[in-house]
């Protein structure tokens, strides 16, 4: 049997004694649930909290549109404005007062610096899209007052995506250290190794769970996606850059790419993490060693997940954990929310994660060689490096 044929073998079998067990099962349901029931809620909740703010723009057919130095600019560009109250104001300073109290539903301002008509139109919340199509011209949209609201439940989201990928991490590279374990305990390596080579084996372990992780993880993003759309969520407005930039983007328009990159890093970032623990555990011979031979690689991924949920407002400090390989998985993700990262940087930091899931599965691949048939005492990692050579 080739290669590959190993490994794919060794997945099957990993894949199918997982889906066999009642725990997995129930405690990936009841993920999904909770990921699904949360996000509905959460949309239920934000929506309620705009409605209670009270409409922020009159009816088309009853709405007022102020003008400031605006007629000379675009002659009969106005006219198709029919149903709303046009009003003049005498500059750009009234204009803006008269729609953030409401007395006007938007304002179309002469603005020098705003493109090759000098236009600019002024919402509060949202563009407002009849008015701008009913002009005979596209005008700059600048929102005065994004909703307050909506910028939390895209910081929530920020944070959903550190702690998912913290959860999915956590279990499924654990499982698979602790498989590498039972394995030794009860001889089953031995018969294994007598038909494959180690490094297949240990590819098959890694592929199995990364294949189950990652069905997880688009198990809970289709969870997160079916809340939002049925808690109205994905419809709420965003605030921040993004809305200035789109003219009001939803929670959709913001959550789409980052969700998609978050897919992508997260499959790399685990098997790099899985490759170190499955490597670290093939040094001890009994499941209550586990833990503390993985330890430090808990530790690369405890301490940036804490950093990432304690300072999520920290800009400077997020974008430099977003070129760490061990936190750029939750960081950029949630760089890519508030928008406005250069392509070059998303390039940049999943080159350097690729880079560094390269040498983990070179680092976990000799441990694993170097020790997995070594029984009794704890080997250490220097001497299973040595040995795996």
């Amino acid at each position: 049997m080739s290669g590959l044929g190993q490994v794919w073998l060794i997945a099957k079998r990993e894949m199918a004694s997982q889906a066999r067990s009642k725990a997995f099962v129930i405690s990936t349901g009841l993920i999904v649930v909770m990921a699904y029931v949360g996000t509905l809620l959460l949309g239920l909740l934000a929506a309620d909290s705009a409605a209670d703010e009270g409409p922020s723009v009159a009816a088309p057919d009853k709405g007022k549109v102020v003008l400031a130095g605006t007629f000379d600019r675009v002659p009969g560009g106005f006219v198709f404005l029919l149903g709303y109250e046009l009003a003049e104001v005498p500059n750009a300073e009234a204009a803006e007062a008269a729609v953030r109290s409401g007395e006007a539903e938007a304002a179309i301002v002469g603005d020098d610096a705003a493109g090759p008509l000098g236009i600019v139109v002024l919402a509060r919340e949202t563009a407002p899209d009849d008015i701008l199509a009913a002009l005979t011209f596209t005008p700059q949209v600048v929102l005065l007052e994004p909703p307050k609201v909506q910028g939390v439940v895209t910081a929530i989201a920020g944070m959903v995506f550190a702690l998912l990928f913290f959860i999915i991490v956590v279990l499924y590279a654990q499982i698979a250290a602790q498989n590498t374990v039972v394995e030794k305990q009860t001889r089953v390596i031995e018969l294994l190794l007598s038909t494959m080579r180690a490094r297949a084996l240990l590819a098959g372990k890694i592929l199995s769970n990364a294949l189950l992780a990652f069905g997880t993880v688009a198990l809970i993003a289709l969870a997160l996606v079916l809340g939002m759309w049925q808690g109205g969520a994905g419809k709420l407005l965003v605030g921040g850059d993004v809305a200035q930039a789109l003219g009001g983007a939803t929670l959709w328009d913001a959550l789409a790419g980052p969700m998609a990159w978050f897919l992508v890093f997260f499959a790399l970032a685990f098997v790099m993490f899985a490759a170190l623990m499955v490597g670290s555990a093939a040094t001890v011979s009994r499941l209550e060693d586990v833990s503390a031979v993985i330890m430090p690689t808990m530790f690369l991924i405890m301490i940036p997940y804490m950093l990432v949920m304690s300072l999520p407002e920290n800009k400077a400090l997020t974008a430099w954990l977003s070129f760490i390989p061990f936190s750029a998985p939750t960081a950029m993700p949630i760089r890519l929310i508030g928008g406005g990262v250069p392509w070059w940087q998303v390039a940049a930091s999943l080159a350097t994660l690729a880079v560094t899931t390269l040498i983990a599965i070179l680092v976990g691949g000799r441990l694993y060689e170097g020790s997995i048939l070594r029984t009794g005492a704890r080997v250490r990692f220097a001497d299973a490096f040595r040995s795996g050579a």
